[in-house]
């Protein structure tokens, strides 16, 4: 005589939720990392190597949500339903995407971190920004939301340019920087 909630079992258990926990904190560790301030930029080098294993897990956890709001044993109305078939698999794409491009690197700059210098190509420097990233420079190659340095000062950024290469330096590894400066490559 159990009730609703107790008949009603998530379809990978209780370790299958702990382990998808796991797997999506280091993504939103990284969301929270650019939201609260901090420049952190995934190099390049790696972004392009990391795009296919990026793109299976982003894939991947795109599936997982859909594939649960399906399983489902407990009735969902059909508009909750259908935004939940919309949305997460949304989610689960870019939490999955961004675990490997992004939060994998930061980890490691995080962890194993030293000063580094890693080169980039600038496509805006011109944006006010938002209230969020004021006075950014956009970089190319980099995944969105985590391609733009913020507070950069106004005299460095009449020297930028679409186009132009710029070197960021700051704590990191080869796979990514938390940009504390940054300098015109001739």
């Amino acid at each position: 005589m159990g009730s609703k909630e107790e008949s009603a079992e998530w379809p990978l258990g209780k370790p299958g939720g702990i382990l998808l926990t796991i797997l999506f904190l280091p993504s939103i560790l990284a969301i929270f990392v650019k939201t609260y301030g901090f420049n952190f930029l995934p190099s390049n080098d790696w972004a392009s190597k990391a795009a296919l294993p990026a793109l299976v897990i982003g894939l991947v956890s795109a599936a997982l949500p859909f594939w649960l709001i399906l399983k489902s044993r407990h009735e969902i109305d059909g508009v909750k339903k259908g935004f939940g078939l919309i949305i997460a698999p949304a989610a689960g794409y870019f939490l999955g995407k961004d675990l490997v491009v992004v939060a994998l690197p930061l980890l490691f700059a995080l962890i194993a971190g030293h000063q580094v210098e890693l080169s980039f190509t600038v496509v805006d420097a011109d944006d006010r920004g938002g209230s969020r990233c004021r006075t950014p420079v956009q970089v190319e190659g980099v995944p969105m939301i985590f391609d733009e340095i913020c507070r950069v000062p106004d005299d460095v950024r009449r020297e930028l340019g679409p186009g132009r290469r710029i070197a960021v330096a700051g704590r990191g590894t080869s796979l990514g920087v938390f940009a504390e400066s940054l300098r015109v490559i001739d």
